[in-house]
């Protein structure tokens, strides 16, 4: 026999109103996620062997799965409440987790590719992309990104989370190339050198990548909004844009006084500070993704060669170097705006240098 929903309930009187509980429910029609892509795409032969590719794309979607909490008050700190709240299985704190269909993204990018095909021992690709993306909930199963949530902070108004996506990157950089190194025997320096001169500098081949990005979107962050019950992310209110002057790993947002945020009970929009803790019982005026962490950058590099014994027989050698610059690409900083390390960065998202040998036999 199929169980009932009653039957899901506990029948208990010693249960009833109890504080944090938990339930799921789903729409019982629910819709399909509707997404929809769009380019336009043109290259021009630059040279013989030089092409440059220059296109749009574009990418919409409508009812994305997110989720929320139905027993969340809808006036926070007054007794009137959504129809569930007052709903003695549930208590009021209790949770009915909705996963619904209610969330949108949108994406638009510019893309450039520059290709150069093998000429005079040379080739290489360049990509670079100009985004913006743009949602309202980064879903069910939501990256691990400073700030951001898959709920609304506000569960009533999902516009109010509308913003730069937690994986939007605005620029993109990436290149990847292949140089033949021109000595040794058949080249255009050193051609008539012997083979043992040959065996050392000629045939060697270099290749190099680039990879280099700017910051993600960081969502500045507050204790949670008393009384709610929001399953989302609350955030502080935001009076003014932050100015930023002299930023570093100890102090991402900078010494501008606008950057210090606002103190609770001391007028908290004093005219300076950008941002504060709202008023209780209250949701943030803060969008999400106002701010911006540090980029990415790191370059790579390699030198091989084949050193034929035989026609047939070659020992080959190679020499990588990841992070050849040893460029440290910093993580993100602390946005909470009541947090003693309020901007402060201690990680980093990129590997120390590392060099590595490599050689191979071919018979």
């Amino acid at each position: 026999m199929p169980y009932s929903v009653e039957q899901g309930f506990s029948n208990n009187p010693a249960d009833i109103n109890y504080s944090g509980g938990g339930y799921g429910a789903w729409p019982l029609n629910m819709r399909p996620a509707y997404v929809q892509e769009w380019s336009l795409t043109t290259e021009y032969a630059l040279t013989q062997s030089t092409t440059l590719q220059v296109g749009y794309l574009g990418l919409q979607g409508q009812h994305l799965i997110n989720y929320g909490n139905a027993n969340q008050l809808l006036i926070p700190g007054v007794s009137s409440s959504a129809p569930l709240a007052n709903n003695p299985l549930f208590g009021e704190g209790g949770s009915l987790l909705v996963t619904e269909p209610r969330a949108m993204m949108n994406y638009n990018a510019l893309q450039a590719v520059l290709r150069h095909r093998l000429s005079h021992g040379l080739e290489f690709t360049v990509n670079y992309t100009y985004g913006r993306a743009m949602t309202n909930s980064l879903g069910n199963y939501a990256l691990n990104v400073i700030g951001f949530s898959g709920a609304f902070q506000n569960g009533y108004d999902s516009h109010a989370d509308y913003g730069p996506a937690g994986y939007d990157i605005r620029h993109s950089l990436n290149g990847l190339g292949v140089y033949e190194l021109p000595f040794g025997r058949g080249k255009e320096f050193g051609s008539n050198v012997n083979r043992l001169v040959d065996a050392a500098i000629g045939g060697w081949s270099i290749s190099g990548s680039l990879m280099a990005y700017t910051g993600f979107p960081v969502s500045m962050t507050a204790p949670s909004v008393s009384n709610s019950n929001s399953f989302g992310q609350a955030r502080p209110n935001q009076y003014r844009k932050m100015r930023i002057v002299g930023r570093n790993i100890n102090n991402w947002w900078g010494t501008d006084p606008s950057a210090q945020p606002c103190v609770a009970g001391q007028g908290e929009n004093n005219g300076i500070c950008a941002y504060g803790t709202p008023a209780a019982n209250t949701f943030g005026s803060a969008r999400v993704g106002t701010e911006r962490a540090p980029g990415y950058t790191q370059v790579d590099s390699s030198m091989f060669k084949d050193f034929h014994i035989t026609e047939r027989q070659a020992v080959g050698f190679r020499a990588d170097f990841f992070n050849l610059f040893n460029i440290a690409s910093y993580g993100n900083p602390d946005s909470g705006v009541t947090d003693s390390t309020f901007g402060q960065i201690s990680s980093v998202r990129s590997n120390s240098r590392v060099i590595q040998f490599g050689a191979h036999y071919t018979f």
